[in-house]
């Protein structure tokens, strides 16, 4: 007996993420509260690389979570008081 369940080609998987459905790509916060909260990192004296950094936790935030809640906003203002 031979197993031909994954012989089809919908069942290979594409290497380059264009596959038909093929995630569009987030660019900044979706929210509200998301996009204000990347203004005010934005506005600090932080530098690039931790700016950078900060927003793309924002981002994966909402995708995990759907909005910023209070106490993620809370976490993130408390990484930019200064030391």
């Amino acid at each position: 007996m031979r197993d031909v369940t994954k012989t089809k080609p919908s069942h290979h998987q594409r290497s380059n993420g264009a596959g038909p459905i093929a995630e569009a790509k987030v660019t900044g916060p979706s929210t509200f509260e998301g996009q204000a909260l990347a203004k005010e990192v934005a506005t600090t004296g932080l530098s690039d690389l931790a700016k950078s950094k900060l927003v793309r936790e924002i981002i994966e935030y909402e995708a995990t979570h759907g909005k910023c809640t209070q106490t993620f906003l809370k976490k993130v203002r408390k990484q930019l008081r200064p030391a």
